[in-house]
């Protein structure tokens, strides 16, 4: 439970010191709805640990994209063993403008998940085919940069991500 409060009062905080930054660039109004193709990376908390990711998506129209993502859900050791996760997949994300400059979207995908559990007398594997379904919220701070907040959830060990990280458009 301190791991989700922790994430959320980093939600807010990112929010937060993104409304300065918002505020001079007025002049160079960033459109929600125009999110082209874009990279990012972002921190969280997983089922796991911190949990990395790096994405990449385009958008397909002014409402649907996809977007494909690398997870590292981190390691979780409890007494002798340790369990660690990683997952790869796409997702097909809608999105919808809410106000100028902040759009909520949704994500449903497929991951190819790898988990591995290690003892000091033995170690084993499993790896899954899983869904993935998200929600969250991007705010454009300018044309080219935008903050992202976001609820994944993603079978297998890594599990649920909430996750705050920054978007590149080019």
């Amino acid at each position: 439970m301190l791991k989700y409060s922790l994430a959320a009062l980093g939600v807010a905080a990112a929010a937060l010191t993104a409304l300065p930054a918002a505020a001079q660039t007025r002049g160079a109004t960033a459109q929600v709805s125009d999110w082209g193709r874009y990279v990012g990376a972002g921190v969280g908390d997983s089922d796991l640990d911190t949990a990395l990711r790096v994405f990449g998506g385009a958008a397909i129209n002014q409402t649907f994209g996809w977007e494909v993502q690398y997870y590292d859900f981190g390691s979780s050791s409890n007494r002798a063993t340790t369990t660690e996760a990683w997952a790869l997949g796409g997702s097909l994300v809608a999105q919808v403008p809410l106000i100028p400059n902040l759009s909520a979207f949704g994500k449903l995908g497929a991951y190819y998940v790898k988990d591995e559990v290690r003892s000091p007398f033995s170690s084993a594997s499993d790896s899954n085919v899983e869904l993935a379904v998200g929600i969250g919220v991007r705010y454009a701070l300018t044309p080219v940069i935008s903050v992202r907040a976001e609820f994944e959830s993603i079978g297998g060990a890594g599990g649920d991500v909430i996750s705050v990280g920054a978007q590149f458009r080019f």
